[in-house]
């Protein structure tokens, strides 16, 4: 559909006045110059109402090439389809209806209404189904990012020295047919997936006791690991306030949302692991 900058119930209304305007219009009364006049009007009106309810995907050319080719057929047809109308009103007037022209306009008017609302209706389906597709999209499984892989095996990894946490190695085995899914432009939230056969994690419900610090762009942050139902569930990114005063921490927070926000490679990050000491 062409686009103005009128509101859609303006244009509605004024395209249901010009149809209902030229309706109440005799050519039969008028001299050459008029129906000439009429005539270009005629067509215009066809050609604009084409181009503004015509939407890109049902154009034969375009919306506005498509309305300019139904101006200009409307305007070789003119004299059949003044005849027609002249026909059409007199068979009105000898069925007993006084004002035939003013029931010409107001089935133009109403014809116009009809057409504007099943286009509105149209694009509104449009709208929904775009949305039900990025949604759709939103929650198909995809493959995990190498980034956000690097770093949940970071956090699982066996320590160096030290016994291996409760859990870690069925972790490490679901991380190998881990997916991903959720809003692909969140980069501070990675949603995690793994097939239900995978071997659970014990305890099933944990914040993972192993946490990674970065730097970006002079702001500190935590990696954060949570397991549900012993599977991977989510990589998050959070604003680290041990060091950061609450303005520092809400300008932290402002960064993660923005577009040059991305996750840090494994190097930059410090492992912290929980311990049992005070």
């Amino acid at each position: 559909m062409t686009s103005y900058s009128f509101p859609a119930p303006l244009r509605t209304a004024a395209a249901a006045a010009v149809v209902s305007g030229i309706s109440l219009i005799e050519p039969r009364r008028l001299g050459p110059w008029s129906r000439a006049a009429y005539r270009i009007g005629v067509a215009g009106v066809s050609g604009l109402l084409t181009a503004d309810t015509t939407t890109e995907e049902e154009a034969l050319l375009s919306p506005s090439l498509d309305g300019v080719l139904t101006g200009a057929a409307t305007l070789g047809l003119m004299d059949l389809g003044e005849h027609l109308d002249g026909a059409l009103v007199d068979l009105m007037r000898r069925r007993g209806i006084s004002r035939p022209r003013l029931v010409l306009a107001g089935i133009g008017a109403a014809g116009t209404l009809a057409l504007y609302a099943l286009e509105a209706r149209r694009s509104a389906g449009q709208v929904e189904g775009e949305d039900s597709f990025s949604q759709e999209s939103d929650e198909e499984d995809r493959e995990l990012p190498a980034p956000a892989r690097d770093l949940v095996a970071l956090l699982l990894a066996e320590p160096e020295d030290g016994e291996d946490l409760p859990g870690a190695p069925a972790l490490r085995a679901q991380l190998l047919l881990a997916r991903t899914h959720g809003p692909a432009e969140e980069a501070s939230e990675v949603w995690l997936t793994v097939p239900e056969t995978a071997e659970r994690a014990v305890p099933r419900h944990q914040t993972w006791p192993v946490r990674g610090t970065f730097t970006q762009r002079g702001y500190r942050f935590q990696l954060e690991l949570q397991i549900d139902d012993g599977m991977l569930s989510m990589l998050s990114v959070f604003p680290d306030g041990a060091e950061q005063d609450p303005e520092l921490d809400e300008a932290a927070l402002e960064h993660l949302w923005r577009p040059d926000f991305s996750l840090p490679s494994a190097a930059e990050v410090e492992i912290m692991r929980e311990t049992a000491a005070p």
